[in-house]
């Protein structure tokens, strides 16, 4: 799922895009509208899914890249 970025041109807030991040990853989450989570989830046994960045982002983003989203993301880069 489409995260957003903090770079880019699909450039977002760094903590709602933080928030989507964690929302994706974590089983559970509590409800925190500063960081665009509304309600409070419990995903029990469903999966996880995986972060995706993309629009405008180059080889240059890489260190704010791997800071935001570590080494569990994908990343999409075009031409």
């Amino acid at each position: 799922l489409h995260s957003g970025t903090v770079v880019g041109k699909l450039e977002g807030e760094r903590e709602i895009t933080l928030g989507f991040v964690d929302l994706m990853r974590d089983d559970y989450i509590e409800k925190d509208r500063s960081r665009g989570i509304y309600f409070t989830q419990d995903w029990v046994s469903l999966p996880g899914t995986m972060p995706v960045a993309s629009g405008g982002i180059h080889v240059w983003h890489m260190p704010a890249l791997v800071e935001i989203f570590g080494d569990d993301a994908c990343l999409q880069f075009g031409g």
